[in-house]
């Protein structure tokens, strides 16, 4: 047990200890030239402690900060009813997504990797100016708690985006995978950059009303972000969950099953355990469109008289930090695939989009399953592609909207949310021409 924690135990009732240090090394090239070598180094630490039944925090940069346990205590005598107890003692998965290779990577190793992808795209696309970010990212976390619970994660990954302007102005083409090679180049993700960037050199509006939308696996936040929202747990504490009392009824059509696996071996967010010390495991949020459970962190569980589902992480929808009390949020969420390739879901398009992202989410009602965005990526007409999407909005309900989805693609990518397949919707809610 750490000197901290044996203090906070002697001066208050319980206590949580979160200590995180993430280091990150980027490279960016601007106009196709190098810009920027980065490293950053961040060490964070957070207290949280229960003194008579009350709620307090403090934050600082290391562990052995001798003032942290009396702002917590001082904080906890403002602080709110806890209603819940931090973790025990608790065993956990073995789960290690920690690559030694990308441990040693330097900065020419990434250069050296943008400078391969520069090869590759330049004789396709001569005249465009590329903006590449490759990131090698370490993380560790240690949780300790005054009942015992002592975690500790360590993991890393290396990123690679590519990003262009487009011609005659309008959003850039943004590619970007994780766990990519440093000693080769991702052809599948070059390849499909560069003909996703020459799909943009026209500009193309559908007319308004009901299309077809084919949503891309980075797009799969404009309905799995609503989606987590109803599934917080504190929402249906509150009752202000579209979802409550609905366990069990269908919500969505039954070509969707939506896991989170934190546990899952090759992706770099696996985690054996959440912010709050309480192991992490695989199970189905939404199995064939039928919701089978809830996000529960320890707060929201102890208000429904429930367990923790190992759901309490510092993240919320717009933000993330060591500052930031655990919210319920998904550990690793993946989508399950279907059968068609994405290209023939695309080909039965007459007239519809294929969306790869959306600007103006937050403006939305989310918690309730709405989304109204404006629409980026590509116009499709009889199969094919026919320009980038231009003055398009989309608007809809997930669960009306997403109760009649045509087909899931055998492709499950990394996006922006999730590991997603393509997902196509037989007709969403378009303002165009």
């Amino acid at each position: 047990m750490s000197d901290l924690i044996k203090n906070a135990k002697a001066r208050v009732g319980q206590a949580e200890l979160y200590v995180s240090r993430n280091r990150r090394l980027d490279v960016r090239y601007a106009d196709s030239r190098l810009a920027a070598v980065t490293v950053d180094d961040l060490f964070s630490t957070a207290l949280r402690v229960i003194d008579k039944g009350r709620l307090g925090a403090a934050f600082g940069v290391l562990p052995d900060d001798p003032g942290l346990v009396a702002r917590a205590k001082a904080a906890a005598a403002l602080g709110d009813p806890a209603g819940f107890s931090f973790s025990r003692s608790r065993r956990f998965a073995e789960v290690h997504p920690h690559d030694a290779e990308t441990e040693r990577l330097e900065a020419q190793n990434l250069i050296d990797l943008c400078e391969k992808v520069k090869k590759r795209i330049g004789p396709a696309l001569p005249d465009v100016a590329l903006s590449l970010r490759a990131s090698a990212t370490r993380e560790n976390i240690e949780i300790e708690t005054s009942g015992g619970t002592h975690a500790a994660h360590e993991g890393s990954c290396l990123s690679l985006e590519i990003h262009a302007p487009i011609r005659g102005g309008g959003s850039p083409v943004a590619k970007g995978k994780s766990s990519v090679s440093p000693f080769g180049v991702p052809l599948d993700l070059v390849d499909e950059f560069v003909e996703w960037h020459r799909w943009t050199e026209t500009a193309s509006t559908p007319k308004t009303g009901r299309h077809p939308v084919l949503f891309a696996p980075e797009a799969s936040f404009l309905y799995l972000l609503p989606l987590c929202a109803g599934l917080d747990g504190e929402a249906v504490a509150k009752g202000t969950s579209p979802l409550a009392r609905r366990l069990g009824e269908p919500i969505l059509s039954p070509l969707l099953t939506v896991v989170d696996d934190p546990l899952v071996l090759d992706k770099p967010q696996s985690r054996a355990f959440d912010d709050e010390g309480v192991p992490c495991r695989r199970r189905s949020l939404v199995e064939k469109g039928v919701l089978k459970s809830l996000l529960l962190d320890l707060h929201s569980a102890a208000q429904l008289g429930q367990s923790s589902t190992g759901n309490g992480y510092k993240r919320r929808l717009f933000g993330s930090g060591p500052e930031i009390a655990p919210n319920p949020w998904p550990g690793q969420t993946l989508i399950e695939p279907g059968e068609t390739p994405w290209r023939e879901l695309l080909s039965s398009i007459d007239d519809g989009l294929l969306v790869t992202d959306g600007l103006g989410f937050h403006s939305a009602n989310y918690p309730q399953g709405q989304f109204s965005v404006q629409a980026l990526g590509y116009h499709v007409k009889r199969g094919r592609v026919a320009g980038r999407l231009e003055r398009t909005m989309i608007a809809g309900n997930i669960y009306e909207d997403f109760q009649r989805v045509l087909a899931v693609s055998r492709e499950q990518l990394e996006g922006g949310a999730a590991y997603a397949p393509y997902v196509l919707v037989d007709s969403i809610q378009v303002a165009g021409s």
